[in-house]
């Protein structure tokens, strides 16, 4: 459980854990705060 919300993991795209993931997304939308984030709209694809 560790690993899928903190890490480490084998993937370098943030996809395999939670906090990897939204790291890779803030630094993609050019945001580095979470609450500027957090009043972004965003659409999740799968």
């Amino acid at each position: 459980m560790s690993e899928v919300l903190a890490g480490p993991s084998d993937d370098p795209f943030g996809t395999l854990n939670l906090v990897g993931g939204l790291r890779r997304s803030m630094a993609k939308s050019g945001y580095c705060d979470l609450k500027e984030f957090q009043k972004v709209g965003l659409t999740v694809n799968s």
